[in-house]
């Protein structure tokens, strides 16, 4: 909540002016939402009077393939798929790709890996990004597939961290 919904709703109050002023009983913003189809356990109402969220995806009925087909049809470029920096069900895919292409994203989320370590309170043990429970910038990126093993599962992300 305090790494995206917070800093969504300050930015959306500075853009319509009510930075410092008192929030508005009705609404005055209609915040479009791009989940699609298949994320439609992710649609939430709005907890500010002030805010109307819609999901112009889940009104029209597209899924991510009918995004992607959309996107295909007319010209443009095949988006990654959307992930927190930090999401635990990254495939080791991911994370190579992310330590090859992306130094500056790998090294945050080896900073964000050695905070959470001990960081949660009631919690037993360490806690660490990789499924190897590993520091991530020690983990062994090869994929089961380069060690010649059949990956059986689709290391998704539901997007239901709470994040």
């Amino acid at each position: 909540m305090e790494l995206k919904i917070v800093p969504i709703r300050r930015k959306v109050r500075e853009l319509v002016g009510l930075t410092g002023k008192r929030s508005p009983g009705r609404p005055v913003v209609e915040q479009w939402i791009g989940i699609s189809l298949d994320e439609i356990v992710r649609m939430k109402m709005s907890f500010e009077p002030w805010q109307v969220n819609r999901w112009p995806l889940i009104e029209l009925g597209m899924t991510r393939r009918d995004c992607l087909r959309w996107l295909e049809r007319n010209g443009y470029p095949m988006p990654p798929k959307s992930a927190c920096i930090g999401c635990p069900y990254h495939s080791d895919v991911v994370w190579r790709q992310m330590r090859e292409e992306d130094p500056d994203g790998f090294a945050d989320a080896v900073a964000i890996d050695r905070l959470i370590r001990t960081g949660f309170r009631n919690l037993r043990g360490e806690v660490y990004l990789h499924r190897s429970c590993v520091p991530l910038d020690e983990a062994d990126l090869d994929t089961p597939a380069d060690k010649g093993q059949l990956d059986l599962f689709a290391d998704e992300c539901d997007g239901m961290c709470g994040v």
